[in-house]
């Protein structure tokens, strides 16, 4: 299935950036604070802006990508060869990073699995040094010669198209792409693989990018729940307003998406909203310095530089305007959809993320043979934000007195010390091979937000600590 691959692969470079995103928001106040144009100029701490931006961030995601891949090996070397796309290129090298950290550690994987496990006893450590070393060289000067200068015009190359249509007044077309995108859980691989490079190239030449906003721009979504919380029926009107609260205030956008799933119409509502926030935004010269992730209230006004507030608000506000006239009107004249079908749309969408549609609830438990006592569950899905969040969280709760630690993670990047692992049936072999444990137990469940799906985590919790 095409879609489930998108997604896939968006969830493996959004495992290269999650873990990273703390840095990310740092460099994005920093900027927002210091640069000419942010709230408290200053010509000394606007020195850190541009050599964070071209060097650490897309350092940090070398290593992580490697690190997914091959442990400290990987991350080191993907670190080692993200150098070379980055000295070889004149804009930031975010798409360098996430070719040549996987490209570089899984090359060196496959090396010690076929010849450095052949290695005599005593000679370990040299080999071990020497193949990283070389092969890091190796790719570290193709990345210079070839892969930086590509990226480099590719990048470029989208944004002088971003910067012609934003010219053109054009810039509002994207939300025909990005609206169906989120629902369809593309986000990861638009905003990762695409957007994010263009917008950080721009906020490096501009101070500021209107690309920014094109994902985490959270009033057009919000103004479509809203509309549904008052002209919507069951399950939809009454679960609407908590939707609004995690998605604007805890920047969590998934739990908009069943909402469209559930009735498809309403997506132009949405993309009416962030149509008009475009607009506006070219129109009065908004603009965010950074990425804010999670894309909520509060990160977007962080990462708002002085001379933008005025254009982000206007923008934000007509999105929400828009949206929720547009759905009104929608709802109005269409109405809602059956109530059955919408709940079993709604109660689905954890499953739908993970490229996994059915129309049952089920959990499918696999665990070993082993009585080792539980104290570390991991609730894992594609970016290890959002769903699995809110899921370690109901989790959390149920288990709040028997003293166990309960974490949320990427399906790429699970804790190796987890006891147990649940996370959703599409991604459950991703999980196996990513943990490789042989004493984990893995659960599969249909929706993490649902509290009966864990009444079998929890029943196997409480034979196995005889609790």
């Amino acid at each position: 299935m095409v879609l489930a691959r998108i997604r896939k692969f968006g969830g493996y470079m959004s495992n290269m950036v999650m873990p990273n995103l703390g840095a990310f928001v740092g460099w994005g106040i920093i900027a927002a604070l210091f640069i000419p144009t942010g709230w408290i100029p200053n010509e000394q701490f606007n020195e850190l802006v541009g050599p964070m931006l071209r060097f650490m961030l897309p350092m940090l995601i070398g290593y992580t990508a490697g690190y997914n891949i091959y442990g400290q090996r990987g991350g080191v070397i993907g670190l080692f060869t993200t150098m070379g796309v980055i000295i070889g290129s004149d804009v930031p090298m975010f798409s360098g990073a996430m070719i040549m950290g996987p490209l570089s550690s899984w090359l060196l994987k496959k090396f010690d699995e076929n010849i450095g496990c052949k290695v005599k006893a005593g000679f370990e450590m040299l080999v071990n040094n020497l193949s990283l070393g070389i092969i890091g060289m190796i790719l570290a000067l193709i990345g210079y010669v070839t892969i930086g200068p590509v990226f480099n015009a590719v990048v470029i190359f989208f944004s002088n198209g971003i910067n012609w249509m934003m010219q053109e007044g054009l810039l509002p077309l994207l939300s025909i792409l990005m609206c169906p995108g989120q629902v369809l859980f593309l986000n990861n691989a638009i905003n990762h693989g695409i957007l994010s490079p263009i917008a950080y190239q721009q906020a490096a030449e501009m101070g500021k990018s209107i690309v920014f906003t094109v994902d985490s721009n959270c009033g057009p979504l919000l103004g479509t729940l809203c509309s549904i919380a008052l002209w919507g029926k069951g399950k939809a009107k009454k679960t609407a307003p908590l939707a609004m609260f995690i998605a604007g205030i805890a920047g969590i956008g998934e739990v908009y998406f069943p909402f469209i799933l559930a009735n498809p119409i309403m997506i132009l509502a949405t993309m009416a909203g962030l149509s008009t926030s475009l607009f506006l935004l070219v129109l009065l010269d908004g603009g965010l310095v950074g990425m804010p992730s999670p894309g909520s209230l509060l990160m977007i006004a962080m990462m708002t530089p002085k001379d933008s507030i005025f254009a982000n608000f206007i923008a934000i506000l007509a999105g929400f305007i828009v949206a929720f006239c547009v759905g009104t009107l929608i709802l109005k004249i269409f109405g809602s959809p059956d109530e059955k079908e919408s709940a079993a749309t709604l109660s689905m969408v954890d499953n739908i993320s993970a490229g996994n549609v059915t129309a049952e609830n089920k959990t499918n438990t696999e665990s070993n043979e082993g009585n080792n006592e539980i104290k570390l569950i991991v609730v894992a899905c594609d970016s290890g934000m959002g769903s699995s969040a809110m899921g370690a969280t109901v989790l959390k709760n149920r288990l709040k007195k028997d003293g166990i630690t309960v974490e949320h993670a990427a399906s790429g990047n699970i804790n190796k010390e987890a006891d147990m692992v649940v996370t959703l049936e599409g991604i459950l072999e991703r999980a196996k091979i990513s943990l490789n444990s042989k004493k984990a137990i893995f659960i599969s469940v249909d929706n993490f937000l649902k509290q009966s799906q864990y009444d079998n985590v929890i029943e196997i919790i409480r034979k196995r600590n005889k609790l």
